[in-house]
């Protein structure tokens, strides 16, 4: 009789774990704006290295991803090597979030420049 209890028990922790989702509303994600960008110069000379990022949304805006990515390398060379970055991510419209809370969207960019000074002998 003791095993038949234990069995009516794990099948009614099974069931409330089944019809939890149910009965729970789900997670609903801010808009994220995001860019990684590398710079690399490996030369005599240091690069210009720089970058112009403009992010921004309008409205609300939930569960939306923009994602950019950019490798610049420069290995020698004579002259003084330039690199920019140039990234303009915007988002526009969309569905406001149902649980009512509406959040600002996430902005978020890195970009990592990286100037490696060589000998005048450097042979490539």
């Amino acid at each position: 009789m003791q095993y038949n209890f234990l069995s009516l028990g794990r099948i009614s922790a099974l069931l409330a774990l089944t019809l939890t989702p149910v009965f729970t509303e789900s997670a609903f994600a801010q808009c994220v704006n995001s860019h990684v960008g590398v710079q690399v110069n490996i030369s005599e000379r240091p690069a210009k290295q720089g970058s112009n990022i403009e992010m921004g949304s309008t409205g609300p805006c939930t569960g939306n991803v923009n994602s950019s990515s950019a490798t610049q390398v420069n290995i020698g060379g004579r002259g003084q090597a330039e690199q920019q970055q140039n990234v303009n991510q915007q988002m526009r419209g969309g569905r406001g979030n149902p649980t009512g809370v509406n959040g600002p969207t996430i902005n978020n960019a890195v970009v990592v420049p990286i100037d490696v000074r060589t000998p005048k002998n450097f042979n490539r």
